[in-house]
């Protein structure tokens, strides 16, 4: 485990809401695998306050480590929001066991929103790499305005031949265009997309109710306990 002083380099806007922030390191001296959390600590209304993330980074990514955050009323959200180049923060890590499996295998990634950030660190780790890994994602977003990384999972789709992404859209309004799934990530939406599902290895990742209904959208599949990977991002719900 790693733990260090440090402070924001940059700051992205990605989408609507969603910003990526990002501390300067030298992977060496903080190594971790892609799928993993940290703790940050940070002044909030003059108080030391914690919070874990996701990397949305890859260990590949040299010099930084990164970490995307929906913003929300929340006062360490607020802080965030408010964060500057050169905030200082606190950094500890890595925790967590949603990662790769370690033998080459087909999988699938069911999220939708800020739950991206994990899948999007596994996958800037495979595209580096070269792996092979049989890929799906199915990507749940209530307007086309919210797909937080769209350009750069399109790309991922592009480079990787190995890599399927499907975008699904809940909200009432479209675009003209739209050629994507519509509604919500469901049992049928996954036997339709994902064929050989019974064979692949599920992650899915976001908001805890969020979760929680995509894994029952996998039981009512039939999947078995040991085929899914969760992760559950607490503040959201």
């Amino acid at each position: 485990m790693w733990q260090f002083d440090t402070e924001f380099s940059e700051i992205i806007q990605r989408s609507a809401g969603i910003k990526s922030f990002r501390l300067p390191v030298r992977v060496e001296s903080a190594p971790y695998q892609p799928g993993q959390f940290f703790f940050l600590t940070m002044k909030v209304q003059g108080q030391d306050a914690v919070h874990h993330f996701s990397f949305s980074s890859s260990p590949t990514d040299g010099g930084y480590i990164e970490f995307t955050k929906r913003i929300t009323p929340h006062d360490f959200s607020q802080a965030l929001d408010a964060a500057k180049t050169g905030t200082l923060a606190h950094v500890m890590g890595p925790f967590g066991k949603f990662t790769l499996p370690e033998q080459i295998q087909p999988l699938a990634f069911l999220t939708g929103g800020i739950g991206i950030t994990p899948v999007r660190s596994m996958l800037r780790y495979i595209a580096h790499n070269k792996l092979s890994y049989d890929m799906v994602l199915l990507y749940g977003n209530k307007s086309y305005q919210e797909i937080t990384f769209h350009q750069e999972l399109s790309k991922l789709a592009t480079s990787l031949p190995s890599l399927r992404v499907e975008h699904v859209l809940s909200g009432p309004d479209y675009p003209a265009d739209w050629k994507g799934k519509r509604g919500f990530v469901s049992k049928d939406l996954i036997i339709e997309s994902i064929p050989d599902y019974k064979k692949r290895l599920f992650y899915i990742s976001g908001p805890p109710k969020m979760v929680l209904s995509l894994v029952e959208q996998l039981v009512a599949c039939k999947i078995p306990e040991e085929q899914i990977k969760r992760d559950s991002f607490t503040g959201y719900d």
